[in-house]
């Protein structure tokens, strides 16, 4: 399904996980991408050769170019390609072939996260990766486990669409305490099955209220209200 825009107007037959609402800096913190990785793969990036400057293009079909703005879907998709540079960092031609293996046998605008993707399609992209890296035999065991752990953080509806992620960050725990849902908090990180914004324990905690007052006022467990401070303390402090 296509985002398209009619006289400055969203298409109405669209899935509202395809309109505009992040920003590059949101997906960037949200889930733990860094910034420049993150832009070559929105908006792509030039690159010299002995021959002169060639283009890699974008790895994805972002929401609002424009206006430079992403999607559910588009973030959805992101997090399933920062398996690429979680522990191993795959390189950005190994990704590219990957995707292009991947789009010749997709009919979607998001193969990322398509039904066929969830299925047998991981398998291909996985497999030209590694052809591609020329990869030792535990390293490609590794991102294939990589692969299956973030593909399991993506949790779909009974549609097979994309509805919820719990971000996977390197250095923090894999565990399924913060998520973001579609819909969900303005579709803004949250203490799973609280609806409370992890930003709003993040700003209180700041501002100076300790654990034990936080998990009272808002009853959760202390341990997760921890989690929501760490999840966003590293990348801000």
């Amino acid at each position: 399904m296509k985002l398209r825009l009619v006289n400055g107007q969203y298409d109405s037959n669209i899935d509202s996980r395809d309109l505009a609402l992040y920003t590059p800096s949101d997906a960037s913190c949200y889930l733990g991408i860094h910034s420049q990785t993150l832009s070559t793969w929105l908006w792509g990036r030039k690159y010299p050769t002995v021959s002169g400057d060639r283009f890699f293009k974008p790895l994805i079909q972002v929401a609002d170019p424009e206006n430079e703005l992403l999607s559910f879907f588009n973030l959805a998709e992101l997090h399933v390609l920062a398996a690429t540079r979680y522990q191993h960092k795959v390189s950005m031609k190994s990704v590219r072939t990957a995707m292009q293996t991947l789009e010749q046998k997709s009919t979607s605008s998001h193969p990322l996260i398509s039904r066929d993707f969830m299925t047998n399609g991981k398998d291909l992209f996985v497999q030209t990766v590694d052809v591609n890296e020329n990869l030792s035999r535990p390293l490609q065991l590794n991102f294939k486990a990589i692969m299956d752990t973030f593909l399991a953080h993506v949790i779909a509806d009974e549609h097979d669409l994309v509805k919820k992620i719990f971000p996977i960050i390197k250095g923090q725990p894999d565990d399924r305490v913060i998520s973001i849902t579609y819909g969900i908090s303005s579709s803004q990180p949250v203490i799973d099955g609280s609806g409370v914004p992890v930003w709003l324990i993040y700003d209180r905690h700041l501002a100076g209220e300790d654990v034990p007052s936080l998990a009272e006022d808002f009853d959760i467990p202390m341990d997760k209200i921890q989690r929501a401070i760490d999840y966003f303390d590293p990348r801000n402090s």
